[in-house]
């Protein structure tokens, strides 16, 4: 298999069965299947994955990038961070992420 490693998140061509979480604190492994819902901002900070029994939230900044990998099933694993990539430009936008807080969903009543 072909893994890329981004710095802050690491990506697959084959789709994931579990997204990995990594935190100072924890980590967490949820499956794609329990998916519900994904969100972005519209300025690109925070990233909202809604799992059936848990709630992600991703902050950090040009987070577009790992948006569409989670999208596509291709990310493997989100941790704090900055993208790096040594043969691009330093203009190049790369994500970067600085928090990622896994909480229990509350389920409706």
């Amino acid at each position: 298999m072909s893994r890329e490693n981004h710095g802050c998140f690491r990506e697959d061509r084959a789709p994931q069965v579990f997204l990995s979480l990594e935190t100072p604190r924890e980590r967490r492994a949820l499956p794609y299947a329990l998916l519900v819902d994904i969100e972005i901002a519209a300025d690109s900070t925070l990233l909202k994955l809604v799992f059936s029994h848990y709630e992600v939230l991703v902050r950090g900044s040009r987070l577009d990038a790992i948006y569409e990998s989670v999208r596509a099933a291709s990310c493997a694993a989100i941790l704090p961070g900055q993208a790096t990539d040594p043969y691009t430009t330093p203009a190049k936008t790369t994500a970067t992420v600085t928090d990622i807080r896994i909480k229990p969903a509350i389920a409706p009543d």
